[in-house]
């Protein structure tokens, strides 16, 4: 999986999660199930949010550059 499909992966878990928590407020285990779901963005970003040239993590980097190896992303 390449850096943009991580990101578009962690921002749509992120937003389903909230959205979930959000209706928690009418059904409670739904707000820790939307929890659930929210945390797990975590994954795909931090296993996949990579450069693909030097391997460092891009963190909220939207440039077309590496900030570390200054190569180009895409």
């Amino acid at each position: 999986m390449d850096y943009k499909k991580a990101q578009i992966l962690r921002d749509t878990l992120m937003l389903i999660g909230f959205v979930i928590m959000f209706a928690g407020y009418f059904w409670n285990p739904l707000a820790i199930i939307g929890f659930v779901i929210a945390l797990s963005c975590l994954v795909p970003d931090y296993l996949y949010n990579k450069c693909p040239h030097c391997g460092k993590r891009l963190g909220r980097n939207a440039g077309k550059f590496c900030q570390h190896c200054g190569k180009e992303i895409d």
